[in-house]
């Protein structure tokens, strides 16, 4: 499992909603168009390519960041605390 940051700017609201959607069944929501995802490589190809039907490239962008496992545990957040990266792990049944 590998831990990205997965971050949208979606010009559209259906897109937007569309693209919200599709996170949640790979990751938990940070803020709002921000999601942490501990996925597998083959789920994060699963993620890129279902989120490439819902754009549109010329308007909308998603971004992949990849955490090493240091990275992610040191996840700091001012204001309301933030769960751990693994306390909501996802599991997508298809």
């Amino acid at each position: 499992m590998e831990t990205h940051i997965v971050a949208y700017d979606i010009c559209n609201p259906r897109r937007l909603r569309r693209v919200a959607r599709t996170c949640q069944d790979f990751g938990c929501r940070r803020q709002l168009s921000i999601f942490l995802c501990r996925i597998s490589a083959l789920d994060l190809v699963r993620l890129k390519a279902r989120l490439e039907e819902i754009i549109d490239p010329k308007q909308d962008q998603v971004i992949f960041i990849r955490l090493c496992a240091n990275c992610a545990i040191e996840i700091e957040a001012l204001g309301v605390p933030t769960a751990a990266h693994d306390a909501q792990d996802v599991v997508i049944v298809s």
